[in-house]
This record gives structure tokens, C-alpha cells and sequence, in this order.
């Protein structure tokens, strides 16, 4: 496994995040909508003792005013290497709801791989966004403590 941290990601880490996300810079609009994501404190960056990004994590509370992690993207050298576990597991420990959402294609076999060992579970299905590969939405539920 590859020794890593977890920080906060902002909007200034951009062109560090478009090193493990090539379609930051390929992809109209995209750098523009994960800068906003990033503006709301939800995030983290994944890197190694030398500071280079391994890979990255986005949330919002937009889904329903719940929790949801919009994207996650791992280097595809550092795949399979617990970056991604991490940085999901930072993202449900920065909630404080009782369940986490996030998404993803029917045909992304690792996310999902990744979801399934991180226990969510299947909560629902969006047809029609990328034809002939549906949205699977994933849920985690989570028990909260009383710490009063």
C-alpha cells in the first residue's frame, strides 16, 4: 500500500487535481463545476510524502440536502491501493447524517467493487443520462452516536 494523506482540497488545488484528472482540462465547464464543489469545504486531496496528488473526493449536500459524494477520482497508478477507501471513509467522517449517497455507471465495476467492500448499498437507478449505462445510486447508512 502506498503511504499517504488526506487534506482538505480548495479550489487553489485545481491544477494538482487535474494531474490524476486529465478531463479537468479536456472537458468544458468541468474545472468551473469542481472549483464550486470545492468551494463548499467538502472535499479532500490524497497525496503522498512528496506532495504529489494521488487522487481526489467531492461532496455537496445538494442531493436531497443530503450528503453526497459527486466524484471520486484515484490516479491510475495508485488505483487499488487504498487511496479511494480512504478517501470515501473521510467523506463519511465528515458528515454528521445518518446516511451517505454517491453514484455511478452501471458498467464502473471498481467503483462499485469499492462500494460494496465499503458496505453501500444499492438505493436506486437513473436512466437516460449516458445511453445504455445506467446511474446506480448507492446509499450508506450510517448509526450516530449520542455524544451529549
Amino acid at each position: 500500500m502506498t503511504a499517504f494523506a488526506i487534506r482538505r482540497a480548495t479550489r487553489a488545488d485545481l491544477p494538482a487535481l487535474a494531474r490524476v484528472d486529465p478531463l479537468l482540462d479536456t472537458q468544458a465547464g468541468r474545472a468551473d463545476h469542481i472549483g464550486d464543489l470545492l468551494d463548499l469545504g467538502l472535499s479532500w486531496l490524497a497525496e503522498d510524502a512528496g506532495g504529489n496528488p494521488l487522487g481526489y473526493v467531492v461532496a455537496s449536500t445538494h442531493f436531497f440536502a443530503r450528503p453526497f459524494v459527486d466524484l471520486l477520482v484515484v490516479d491510475e497508478n495508485q488505483r487499488r491501493r487504498g487511496v479511494g477507501t480512504a478517501l470515501m471513509a473521510q467523506c463519511e467522517a465528515a458528515h454528521d447524517d445518518d446516511r451517505l449517497f454517491t453514484s455511478t455507471n452501471e458498467s464502473n465495476q471498481p467503483m462499485r467493487a469499492l462500494l460494496a467492500q465499503a458496505g453501500y448499498q444499492v438505493s436506486g437507478v437513473i436512466e437516460n443520462l449516458d445511453p445504455g449505462d445506467p446511474e446506480l445510486v448507492f446509499v450508506k447508512f450510517r448509526s450516530l452516536r449520542d455524544e451529549g
